[in-house]
């Protein structure tokens, strides 16, 4: 995937708050590249956060949409993942997607 990319924020939020973004996004790059994958609390824990910051649906998708353009790293993947299954860990890619 792509290296050395920004994560998209968004105008007006606290330092905590753009600190929970990027855990989010993390969350994301982590159901990709760890071997494993993400623990399915972990995320929910990141996606639940990021639902609270950005409580407007066109937003997600907008500040998903530019994370996907910077990093390749799709977070609707991960979403769809997440709540079609009951798994223990969230992997995307190899035999998953």
């Amino acid at each position: 995937m792509a290296e050395n990319y920004e994560y998209p924020l968004i105008e007006g939020i606290s330092v905590s708050e753009i600190s929970d973004l990027i855990a989010f996004y993390n969350a994301v790059e982590a159901a990709y590249e760890t071997n494993r994958g993400i623990a399915r609390d972990d995320f929910k824990m990141a996606y639940d956060r990021f639902r609270d910051i950005v409580p407007a649906k066109s937003e997600q998708r907008q500040l998903q949409k530019k994370f996907a353009e910077a990093s390749g790293f799709e977070a609707y993947t991960v979403i769809k993942q997440f709540e079609q299954t009951d798994a223990k860990f969230i992997k995307v890619g190899d035999d998953n997607e």
